[in-house]
Parts: C-alpha cells; sequence; structure tokens
C-alpha cells in the first residue's frame, strides 16, 4: 500500500512538473518579442531617401523554419548605418531560428528571392 501511494504521489508529482512546463513554452510572448524586433528594424532603416538606384540595398532578413531568409528589408545606404542595422538583422534572425527549433515550426521551405529594387520617385523601393 505504501509503495502504491508513494507511485502516485511521484506521478502526480510528475504530472505537475511537465504541466507547468509546458505553460512557460508560450509562442505568444516569444512571437510579440520576435514581432517588436521586427518593427525596431522597420523603423531604424524607415528613411528610404535616395538620389539614385545605387544607394538601395536589401538585406535578407529572418530564417524560414527549413533555411532561407523569411523576408528582406529594403533600406537606403547613404540613409542608414548598415552596420548597426546588420546586427539588428542578425539578432531576429537568431531569435526566429530559435523559436523556429523551441517550438517546432513548419514552414513553406520556398526560397524567397531578394526583391529587386531602385530608386523610385526619391525612394528606394521593390521595383
Amino acid at each position: 500500500m505504501k509503495t502504491y501511494i508513494l507511485k502516485l504521489i511521484l506521478l502526480g508529482s510528475v504530472l505537475f512538473v511537465a504541466c507547468s512546463k509546458e505553460e512557460t513554452l508560450t509562442p505568444t510572448v516569444d512571437d510579440q518579442k520576435l514581432e517588436q524586433l521586427g518593427k525596431e528594424i522597420q523603423e531604424f532603416a524607415k528613411n528610404k531617401a535616395c538620389s539614385n538606384g545605387n544607394d538601395c540595398r536589401t538585406m535578407a532578413m529572418g530564417s524560414k523554419a527549413c533555411g532561407g531568409p523569411s523576408s528582406y528589408i529594403i533600406y537606403a545606404l547613404s540613409r542608414t548605418d548598415e552596420k548597426q542595422l546588420a546586427e539588428k538583422v542578425k539578432q531576429y534572425t537568431d531569435f526566429q531560428k530559435e523559436l523556429n527549433i523551441k517550438y517546432n515550426r513548419a514552414s513553406d521551405c520556398l526560397f524567397l528571392s531578394p526583391p529587386t529594387v531602385d530608386c523610385l520617385n526619391g525612394v528606394c523601393a521593390s521595383q
């Protein structure tokens, strides 16, 4: 009888720990953080004013679960600190990779080509 009660207590403890760990693995908070990082990157590179197409660039951003970038950011080289942008994008990409693994995510596995960009009406944009 003592063994049965001990097993029951042990099983209850294991289930309690398992359930409490499951509750902490909520993608909502992590996805909100990822979204916030993305907004910060967009804000950082928002000044896309340009004088010619040579000023317009793209940078791969994020990570699909099966590899490759999840998007590209368009920016004006003369208006954006490229080194700082690259650091922010790396942080975003690394975090998205981490979430893909943590939550066992899947993606469409389609290769996302960088957009063709040019200076259109004084602003870097995709063609």
